[in-house]
């Protein structure tokens, strides 16, 4: 459902329109610069744990800091093509965006279900004793989806979609449908090639690092399609609920070779996956019980 009104915001499950040509929001982009340094210290325990915290707190600043141009760029160029940041936005305004949350939690679990099995296949040689605590890996998932979805889809993808429009766009300035899927592949794969180690390519792992390409952008690409459809806060959500239930339910269950847990963990994600499906189906849609 595209935007009919230019100071409304519409939503359902297919699309979000957000208007083009929107003023800076200044509010917005210091919302996204402090989720971003809540990410960073909730990766800590983790950092600790795998004797990677090494930074000085200087540098968190400097990173910090050199996130806000970034983060700008991203909110100006989104707000130009009908991108952007839909919740923060509608609430900064005191606008009332019926069911988002619901629907896009849902959602979110459901890609984070589906998408637990080949985050299953990537992890299969770990060894229990040298993994982390759930409780760390859940907590670092906070970081991985807001840093990566901010760089990702608010940078990465916004710009790419802001040049393709210059070439193909509509008439009330968003880019086509077919340079919207190219920023969403495009940056998607760059994503995925982002999680691949800096490592001598030899046949030995040529495999695994193609797998490791392959899953990633996969994931790249529904965070990307999510971005395009239901704002950057879907696909932050969305890429925190792969990695906390992946990580954090999913290959702990794996690795304790238990066989109540690796039979009651995906049991239960099934179920909430049923319920989530559920919550995606529009209550006018659902079939009403024959009156007695």
């Amino acid at each position: 459902m595209w935007m009919d009104d230019p100071e409304s915001i519409q939503m359902n499950l297919e699309t979000v329109s957000l208007p083009t040509r929107r003023p800076f929001s200044w509010q917005a982009l210091w919302i996204l610069v402090v989720l971003l340094l809540l990410g960073n210290l909730a990766s800590i325990p983790l950092l600790r744990a795998t004797n990677r915290f090494d930074e000085p707190v200087s540098d968190w600043i400097l990173w910090t800091a050199i996130s806000v141009p970034i983060i700008g760029t991203g909110l100006y160029l989104a707000g130009r093509i009908g991108l952007g940041i839909p919740f923060i936005e509608g609430q900064l305004k005191g606008r009332k965006i019926s069911d988002w949350a619901r629907r896009v939690f849902a959602l979110s679990l459901i890609v984070a279900i589906v998408g637990s099995l080949p985050f299953l296949i990537l992890n299969l040689d770990l060894e229990p004793e040298a993994y982390p605590a759930s409780w760390m890996l859940v907590l670092a998932s906070v970081q991985a989806g807001v840093r990566e979805e901010i760089a990702m889809r608010l940078f990465l993808m916004t710009i790419l979609a802001a040049l393709g429009g210059l070439v193909q766009r509509e008439e009330d300035g968003r880019p086509s449908p077919t340079v919207m899927w190219c920023a969403v592949i495009l940056s998607g794969f760059l994503f995925g090639l982002g999680h691949i180690d800096q490592v001598i390519l030899t046949p030995e792992i040529f495999d695994a690092l193609m797998l490791v390409l392959l899953v990633n952008t996969m994931f790249g690409i529904v965070f990307g399609w999510l971005y395009w459809k239901q704002g950057l806060e879907s696909a932050i959500l969305a890429h925190f609920t792969v990695d906390a239930v992946g990580s954090g339910i999913v290959v702990p269950a794996y690795l304790s070779h238990n066989l109540l847990v690796c039979v009651t963990v995906p049991i239960g994600l099934i179920l909430v996956a049923v319920i989530s499906w559920r919550a995606l189906i529009p209550r006018a849609a659902r079939p009403s019980s024959p009156e007695k």
